[in-house]
């Protein structure tokens, strides 16, 4: 039976990582729900690092600082917020006696929180190690074994400027004449170095009706000053948040493959990541951060997007949903993606393990 991570030494750094980079991203999203509700005037009642038994607490004003033993996300407990607790009707620390308006954006700051964390590590790295984005230009990055790239002898680093004579002057370009191309061949004009353009016939593989070369987009290390590395680190955030959610909404159509990963398998990635350096494993977490603030805004039961569903309609119609049954339905929510969470682990990650 394969070992899960390789070997007892990347067994201890995916604990280490997963601590690191979970633990860190929770915390975040927790203290943009911790400050807005500070500011919108609600209690607080307990901020936690961890989870299970408390190690050690301390409190400063109405909240409880606390330092839990499983140190893997966090959270935090405000006044009137959970399901069945009983408030008085004058209460106007309890997040329940509070202007649906203020609850929303209480809600809101968690993910907000996220998506700033993830524009702030784009930032420091493009001022400190540089930031790797895909190159936009229609360069072949990694070849994979068996495809058809490699078959047609193409090695990482050629540019293709043409298709069957239509010029392709971007990665894009380049995706759309090879996806029209299952199983047929096709004529690359490609340029090798400094070199003359070559034509080279590669037939690309086909899959659910899709032509596939077997490549990755090459990429590219950009860097910025200290002035600019801010916007450009919103750019930067801003554009993967797209590729994202384009990505959902095609899997969601049927237009592209699911292809989820549970908590096993992303710790994986971190683990390859972080062997790879530190730059790579930035990376990986500043996907993470923004994956986590998007996934949090889905308007799913139990999670954030979920109750400003209820937020919303409470603010359009003025009536307010019966407490009772919001907690239902986030409570059917949350079985049900924990049950996903389980699901894909030993249906998706685990599987992809044991068919190595």
């Amino acid at each position: 039976m394969p070992h899960l991570f390789g070997s007892s030494a990347s067994y201890t750094l995916i604990v280490l990582v997963v601590v690191v980079a979970f633990g860190v991203l929770v915390v975040v999203h927790e203290l943009g729900h911790f400050a807005l509700a500070r500011l919108c005037r609600m209690r607080v009642e307990r901020f936690s690092v961890g989870f299970g038994p408390v190690l050690l607490r301390r409190r400063r004003g109405d909240t409880e600082w606390v330092l839990s033993a499983v140190p893997f996300g966090g959270y935090v407990k405000i006044a009137g917020m959970a399901a069945g607790e009983e408030i008085e009707e004058g209460d106007q620390g309890a997040y329940a006696n509070q202007a649906a308006w203020r609850r929303l954006l209480v809600i809101l700051a968690g993910p907000a929180m996220n998506y700033a964390f993830a524009v702030l590590l784009a930032a420091a790295m493009l001022v400190s190690l540089g930031f790797r984005e895909p190159d936009p230009a229609a360069l072949l990055g990694e070849v994979l074994p068996a495809g058809a790239a490699e078959r047609a002898g193409l090695p990482t680093g050629d540019r293709v400027l043409a298709v069957d004579g239509r010029p392709v002057a971007t990665w894009d370009a380049l995706v759309t004449e090879i996806v029209a191309h299952p199983a047929k061949p096709a004529k690359l004009s490609v340029q090798r170095g400094e070199g003359a353009p070559i034509e080279i016939v590669a037939t690309p593989d086909a899959a659910a009706g899709r032509g596939r070369l077997g490549v990755g987009q090459a990429a590219r290390v950009v860097r910025a000053g200290p002035a600019e590395a801010l916007l450009a680190g919103l750019r930067i955030t801003n554009q993967r948040a797209g590729e994202i959610l384009s990505g959902l909404g095609q899997m969601v159509t049927g237009r592209q493959r699911a292809e989820l990963r549970g908590p096993l398998g992303i710790a994986q990635e971190m683990v390859r990541s972080a062997r790879a350096g530190a730059a790579p494993f930035i990376t990986i977490v500043w996907f993470i951060s923004i994956a986590l603030g998007l996934f949090n805004l889905l308007p799913l039961p139990a999670l954030d997007g979920g109750r400003l569903v209820f937020l919303v309609y409470e603010i359009v119609t003025r009536k307010r949903v019966d407490q009772r049954l919001e907690n239902i339905v986030h409570l059917a929510g949350f079985v049900a993606l924990v049950g996903l969470l389980v699901a894909v682990t030993l249906f998706g990650d685990l599987a992809r393990i044991f068919r190595r």
